[in-house]
This record gives structure tokens, C-alpha cells and sequence, in this order.
């Protein structure tokens, strides 16, 4: 059966990131004791791959993939002296996975409605990113953003890369681009998810807990079912959300816990 994951930042802040260092044990051993089987974490929130990585193995927890830098991740796209630090930074998230060994990075490829176009020098540089992962032994999964071309981009140019795949992003794809089933088009190729729920409103990336917003997770369980994805069902939910002011840390973490157990129900069903 597969693992139940969660975002080890679920309890933190985001828009503090990452102006305070996380420490991760208790809420880690929340997580495991709940019957949590995987983990992943947001760079962006400045805690040590590594560290994260040993108390997964003090608590015996998958660490699935870590998500990297994605704050100016347009610049990637443009020829300017803020587009080749973003690149030297992937490259350094990369290295940060493969010191842990964390199998997967996930990666945005363009940011906002109006992203720029695709150029050479972005198609140069994320085509270096993906060969210095490979190096590295550490796969790469674009995440489905709000301009679909990016990642059709991606999935095409790195078709024959098996280092290349692909995160589902269930809240993404019903707030960003309604009417587009995404796994219909790269589900052979997921690696990993992002489940989280939201009111189906442009724009409205919530990152609530599985039922409590309207997207149709019955619907997300047939997708799930017809492929072959046997990893993680991983949430990425965030306690600091007005729903969820008067909950507690554990009483979040075990909402969360029940909500994907219920999902992984629909799927098995």
C-alpha cells in the first residue's frame, strides 16, 4: 500500500521564509506518530536538507523530494545577472538532494499569469540543470504552474530523460487552469504529488486540506487509480490559514492524516 507523506513545513509560516529557521524534531515525530509514512520540504524555508534527512531516519520516514528555490524563477528565462544566480541556485539545491539523498527536486519552470517567453538561454539553462541532476543521481518532476506551454515544454524536450517526470499539483490545476486534466497528459511520467484543496477560484491557491474546499476528489482518486504511480500520496496543506486558526498544531497534523487516508480510500475503492 502506498505511503501517506505531508510537507514537513505544514506547521510553518510561509510568508515568514525564510526569515526564521525551522526546527523540524517535534513536528516531525508528530508526523510519524500520526502514521505518516513520507515527508518532503520547501527549500525556501532555509532548514538543512541533511538534518531533515536524519531525522527521517531516526523516524523512519521516506524523504520523498525536496522543493526547490521557485521566487524569481522567471529569471531563469532572461539574460540578466538575477537569472544566472537562480540557475547557480537549482544547481545548489540539486547538490543539497544528493547530499541527502533525496531521489527527487522538484522544480518550477515559470511564475504569475504573464511569465516571459521561452528563450534559448532558458532552454540552455534548465537543459544544464537537468544534465547536473543527473550527474548527481537526483530526478527532476516540473510541477504543473498556471501557463501550461512551460511545462509542455518541458515534458517534451526531456521526453526520452528518465531523470525528467513529473508533480501533479491537484490544487494547482483546479485554481490555475481549469478544464485542463493534467494527468491525462504526463500521468505515465509522475513522480510525486502536491495534494491540497482550494474553492476551484482563479488564483485562489490555498493549500487547504483534502475536503475542505470544493475540488472533486473522487474525480482525482480515477486519475490516480489508472496509473502506475506507486509512490507517496504527498500533501502539501499549511495550518496558517484563517479555516484554521483555532486548531492546533496536532489536531492539524491529524485532520490532515484522516483527509488523506480518505483520498487513498477513493483510490483503493
Amino acid at each position: 500500500m502506498q505511503k501517506l507523506g505531508i510537507n514537513i513545513d505544514a506547521l510553518e509560516d510561509f510568508a515568514l521564509a525564510p526569515l526564521k529557521l525551522p526546527n523540524y524534531e517535534n513536528t516531525v515525530k508528530m508526523i510519524a506518530d500520526l502514521g505518516f509514512g513520507a515527508v518532503f520540504s520547501d527549500i525556501s524555508f532555509g532548514a538543512k536538507t541533511e538534518k531533515i534527512a536524519e531525522l527521517c531516519s531516526q523516524y523512519a520516514l521516506e524523504y520523498q523530494f525536496v522543493h526547490t528555490v521557485y521566487k524569481g524563477i522567471n529569471n531563469m528565462w532572461l539574460d540578466n545577472i538575477d537569472g544566472q544566480q537562480m540557475f547557480e541556485t537549482l544547481l545548489s539545491n540539486i547538490d543539497s538532494c544528493s547530499r541527502a539523498n533525496v531521489p527527487i527536486a522538484v522544480v518550477h519552470i515559470s511564475s504569475g499569469f504573464t511569465p516571459p517567453p521561452i528563450t534559448q538561454l532558458g532552454i540552455a539553462r534548465f537543459t544544464a540543470l537537468v544534465e547536473h541532476a543527473q550527474n548527481k543521481n537526483v530526478k527532476i518532476a516540473f510541477e504543473n504552474l498556471r501557463v501550461p506551454k512551460y511545462l509542455k515544454w518541458a515534458m517534451d524536450n526531456f521526453k526520452e530523460n528518465d531523470f525528467v517526470g513529473f508533480c501533479w499539483d491537484i490544487g494547482h490545476e483546479n485554481c490555475f487552469t481549469k478544464g485542463i486534466e493534467y494527468m491525462s497528459l504526463y500521468g505515465d511520467r509522475l513522480l510525486c504529488t502536491h495534494i491540497h484543496d482550494n474553492y476551484k477560484k482563479l488564483g485562489g491557491d490555498l493549500h487547504l486540506i483534502p475536503f475542505d474546499g470544493k475540488i472533486d476528489y473522487k474525480k482525482a482518486a480515477l486519475h490516480l487509480k489508472k496509473s502506475d504511480y506507486n509512490g507517496p500520496l504527498m500533501l502539501e496543506v499549511f495550518s496558517k490559514n484563517e479555516i484554521y486558526k483555532d486548531v492546533t498544531d496536532i489536531e492539524f497534523l491529524t485532520k490532515a492524516y484522516n483527509a488523506i487516508k480518505k483520498f487513498q480510500k477513493l483510490i483503493l475503492d
